[in-house]
């Protein structure tokens, strides 16, 4: 498949409808977009987005869940030089009133109905204007027709402008807005095209829009490939499959948990999965249990690493990894990313921090320059935080996050080894495990397990004392019927922290 490497993420709108106009573009509840609309749509909302006053470098908030008009708004955002911010409903008010003060919207959009409360709260004492989808304010908004200031405005972004502010989930403090420029989700979505897609994917999206894996490892990516994405507003294990089965999809790419969910539905078995080629999976390790159930579909199985401020994976896995393998390596870095482990640990075979360098990047924190200097280094490395090893053959393993490691009895102990030691276990399905304060040790780990079987902690920790030096057995293991998760579904180890301290 041959794609073109171009400047900025919106052109791929006008390139495939230019080349398969009629090929559908976005599917969701409300219709299917081919190409050739998507660009009319596209065009029409960035023409009100000018004639509203919004210019190169304001913000565009959007409130919604994941659904081909948010899409639509992002991109006629982003084409004008303007920076679309992603809200997501499971936010609390509080965490989305600091993203809406932080950022400073010149327009607020809402997706979720005229009458959402959340919206007024939002906006109340606030100069910026909100334009409602499915009333009235959203087709008197779309009244502009594109003329030749569309034209200008477009001419005026470069390459490495932000396209959009994607706020870190605040696992450590306040959220951030990293800057996430044009080159990077256009150049990255043409590496993951080469690794993943055919000449037609359909993927589905049940990732919101405010996140990476959202935005960029599905909706970007599929638009630079020319292919179609399938948006489910809410996260619903046993209609992702039926929709898999009705829609015809090629690509699933979700979170461990999420797949964890589909296996246990009765349509994993029920369904005809026969159209996927792949399964994808990002933002966690998964559990060899489900690699097992995953592979028994026929699809093939892979998986990457990326966070927020990459803008785009920068390891992938390869088509003939092993099970085992996949258990645990992110696969190996790719030739077009440039990517080190901190010398001199990682070379002696202990973990050393991932570094990240070149144009795709984040181009830093928005009105945060402390942050940028601490992520960005004056060489221009992207501190990623994560603690990894290079194992033979070039595969990396992530060990922990530079924040989650912590010291018993004077020795190193990275959380994810634990993690994957206990979910070797048959009777294991998610294990997560953190450091708290011991007075004899300095910390200790308390593991928390949802078991897919009965299971005992005394079964457990047997278990674990077979695979792992002492030091790192848990001293408590707390079996639960499921874990706190973060709003974009990873598990909140804050609050496991807090549990543990309890």
């Amino acid at each position: 498949m041959s794609i073109p490497r171009l400047p900025r993420i919106t052109d791929y709108v006008e390139h495939w409808a230019a080349h398969r106009p009629a090929r559908e573009a976005l599917v969701g509840e409300t219709g299917r977009w081919t190409y050739e609309r998507l660009r009319h749509d596209v065009d029409r909302c960035a023409a009100a987005l000018l004639a509203a006053g919004v210019r190169r470098g304001d913000r565009v908030a959007l409130l919604g869940h994941p659904q081909p008009e948010s899409f639509v708004v992002f991109l006629a955002t982003a084409s004008i030089g303007a920076i679309w911010v992603g809200l997501n409903p499971k936010y609390t008010t509080a965490e989305l009133a600091h993203v809406v003060a932080d950022s400073e919207p010149a327009l607020l959009f809402g997706m979720l109905g005229p009458d959402d409360p959340t919206l007024r709260r939002l906006s109340s004492g606030r100069k910026t204007r909100v334009v409602t989808y499915q009333s009235s304010s959203y087709e008197e908004f779309l009244q502009a027709e594109p003329d030749d200031r569309l034209l200008a405005a477009r001419r005026q972004v470069e390459p490495l402008d932000p396209a959009a502010m994607i706020y870190t989930s605040g696992s450590t403090g306040k959220p951030k807005g990293a800057l996430v420029p044009h080159w990077g989700l256009a150049h990255c979505g043409v590496v993951q095209s080469g690794r993943w897609y055919g000449d037609a994917p359909r993927k589905l999206c049940d990732l919101p829009l405010n996140h990476i894996g959202g935005l960029g490892d599905i909706s970007t990516s599929i638009l630079v490939a020319g292919g179609t994405v399938v948006y489910m507003p809410r996260f619903d294990p046993a209609e992702a499959l039926r929709t898999v089965e009705r829609e015809r999809l090629t690509h699933l790419y979700c979170i461990p948990t999420q797949l964890l969910a589909m296996a246990a539905t009765p349509e994993w078995r029920e369904c005809d999965l026969g159209s996927l080629e792949y399964i994808l999976w990002g933002g966690a390790a998964a559990p060899q249990s489900l690699l097992e159930a995953l592979s028994r579909t026929g699809a093939r199985l892979a998986t990457s690493y990326s966070l927020t401020e990459s803008t785009g994976s920068v390891t992938y896995t390869d088509p003939g990894d092993s099970l085992e393998v996949l258990s645990w390596s992110v696969g190996r870095v790719d030739p077009h990313y440039e990517v080190t482990l901190r010398a001199p640990d990682s070379a002696s075979g202990k973990a050393g921090e991932l570094l990240i360098r070149g144009d795709f990047i984040t181009r830093g924190y928005f009105r945060n320059p402390e942050a940028t200097r601490a992520a960005i280094d004056a060489d221009g490395w992207l501190h990623t935080g994560d603690l990894a090893v290079e194992e033979q053959g070039g595969h990396i393993r992530l060990v922990g996050r530079l924040k989650e490691m912590f010291k018993s009895g004077g020795y190193n102990v990275y959380p994810r080894e634990i993690e994957v030691a206990l979910e070797a276990h048959p009777a294991v399905a998610l294990a997560a495990v953190v450091g708290v304060p011991d007075e004899r040790w300095g910390e200790v780990g308390h593991a928390f397990v949802v078991p897919s079987a009965p299971v005992t902690e005394a079964e457990l920790r047997e278990h674990a004392q077979t695979r792992l030096a002492n030091y790192k057995v848990p001293k408590v293991f707390r079996l639960e019927d499921e874990l706190p998760k973060l709003a974009v579904g990873k598990v909140d180890k804050v609050k496991l922290r807090l549990l543990a301290a309890s």
